[in-house]
């Protein structure tokens, strides 16, 4: 889809530039808080440059490492299953739904081995995948569920909105030039975790636990 933008959205670029702040400042601290609203409320919003890195940093809080297996569905973007490379764990890829174009539960039940850390849903298109039934086959195990919601705003999984974490413990946006929403590059992590929130915000910043908007309004 082509970007809709116009005055609005030139005058906000305008404001950033104008106040000084061209990186993360006032206008991402404040769209954190938007977006946690907007999708749930009771979550904490953590902004990135990509949905890559979004992912990547959820799978890192999530302490996924060498040894571990993170199930991915065959049909997604290549960005799903790299970032499981990127911490030395092994993506294993799971057949989807030939109606939904989702990861398939019963083949993810099949997928699950003791080595099995995490599973990595896409909400193709739109269309959210089976995320109680993905819960009922994760919780049992203690195998965490990050969500990749690149293509999921404003979608709704079973009468909530996807990034209210409902049944995971991460969502991931993104706000690529061709999504629902665009700031040309960016993403967003959603999820109730607040440990998982802190680790994401200090490790997006190289583990440094201030940003530089942070440290400049503190006395």
């Amino acid at each position: 889809s082509l970007p809709d933008l116009g005055p609005e959205e030139k005058r906000a670029v305008t404001d950033a530039m104008d106040s000084g702040w061209v990186t993360s400042g006032p206008q991402m601290a404040a769209f954190e808080l938007e977006f946690a609203e907007f999708v749930g409320g009771d979550v904490s919003a953590v902004a990135t440059n990509s949905a890559t890195a979004g992912l990547h940093l959820a799978l890192e809080a999530c302490g996924i490492g060498p040894g571990d297996e993170v199930l991915v569905p065959t049909w997604t973007f290549t960005a799903t299953a790299e970032v499981v490379r990127y911490l030395g764990a092994t993506p294993v890829l799971v057949d989807i739904d030939p109606v939904t174009l989702n990861i398939d539960p019963a083949a993810v039940e099949e997928a699950v081995t003791e080595r099995t850390r995490a599973i990595m849903p896409v909400h193709m298109a739109g269309l959210s995948a089976d995320m109680p039934a993905l819960a009922r086959i994760a919780r049992p195990r203690g195998i965490r569920i990050i969500e990749d919601a690149a293509h999921a705003l404003p979608t709704v999984a079973d009468g909530h909105t996807v990034g209210s974490n409902r049944w995971s413990d991460a969502a991931v946006f993104s706000f690529y030039a061709n999504k629902t929403i665009t700031t040309g590059e960016g993403g967003m992590v959603t999820t109730r975790d607040l440990a998982l929130a802190d680790r994401m915000r200090t490790m997006r910043l190289h583990g440094i636990d201030r940003d530089v908007f942070d440290r400049y309004r503190s006395t």
